[in-house]
């Protein structure tokens, strides 16, 4: 909810013209909250008086103000260039990620937008030793599912391109003789987006931004699709790391330092499109 302080508001009415479910009313001159109101601070945001107030779980001293555009704003080129050279990072150091970069990779999360303002995901962030431990329970999971017997969409990848079968026995059986992890990529930390509510479109959204948020700290991340699925067959590795009743894993990525130096972009096929 929010509260509209009267001696600032000069009844503009800005607040209800940008409320989008039409709560706010201008009455007598004052802004009025209705009761229905998604928390999305647009009311807040907007307000030239500084009138409106986001009341809750919400701390009012981290509310920045859009002063210096500079700030804010990144030139759409740069920002292009950097999206064409992320890669996916499949070697990594055995350096983990400091505690200090982890929180700028979860504010991203906390930050990127959900449907309706739900935010109904929460994180888990695994450490090196828990990914070890997990690793031979996720890898046998995979190698004895009978994959004739799953929804291949619940996969997350192009299923058809691929013998799922035989790949997950042989990563299971090279962990077993050198103990190499082809499904981790013996990285030294992994991220799970877990919700109740199932809403794979905000897990879109966040697993995108923390993408960008890991690349601009200097570390790399490789998107868990068969790790996000393996959550998903496995009772035994949703309770190891704490997944309630009713909880999914939306989507898991691994990230760390890159063992690896890429020195240029690389080329994609040419954009499909109609304007209609």
């Amino acid at each position: 909810m929010v509260k509209v302080d009267v001696e600032k508001c000069i009844g503009c009415g800005t607040c209800a013209a940008d409320c989008n479910i039409f709560s706010i009313t201008i009455k007598d001159g004052k802004a009025v909250p209705g009761k229905w109101c998604l928390e999305c601070g647009h009311c807040t945001a907007v307000c030239k008086e500084k009138a409106v107030t986001l009341l809750g779980d919400y701390d009012p001293s981290e509310v920045l103000e859009y002063d210096n555009p500079e700030t804010f704003g990144i030139a759409p080129d740069r920002l292009l260039n950097f999206v064409k050279f992320r890669r996916s990072i499949r070697q990594f150091t055995d350096d983990p990620v400091s505690d200090a970069d982890i929180a700028h990779i979860l504010e991203m999360g906390r930050y990127t937008q959900t449907g309706a303002n739900f935010q109904p995901l929460r994180y888990i962030v695994l450490t090196k030793e828990t990914l070890q431990e997990i690793t031979p329970i996720a890898l046998k999971t995979l190698a004895e599912l009978d994959v004739k017997n799953v929804d291949k969409k619940a996969m997350r990848v192009p299923y058809q391109y691929l013998d799922f079968q035989s790949t997950w026995i042989k990563w299971y059986q090279v962990y077993q003789k050198t103990k190499r992890d082809l499904l981790f990529h013996g990285a030294p930390n992994a991220l799970l987006i877990v919700s109740r509510t199932c809403n794979e479109v905000d897990g879109c959204f966040n697993t995108g931004h923390l993408d960008l948020m890991i690349n601009a700290l200097g570390l790399g991340a490789c998107l868990m699709g068969f790790g996000t699925f393996v959550f998903a067959m496995s009772p035994e590795l949703k309770q190891r790391v704490g997944i309630q009743e009713g909880e999914s894993v939306i989507f898991m990525m691994v990230f760390g330092h890159p063992n690896v130096k890429y020195l240029r972009t690389v080329s994609r096929k040419k954009v499909r499109y109609e304007k209609i």
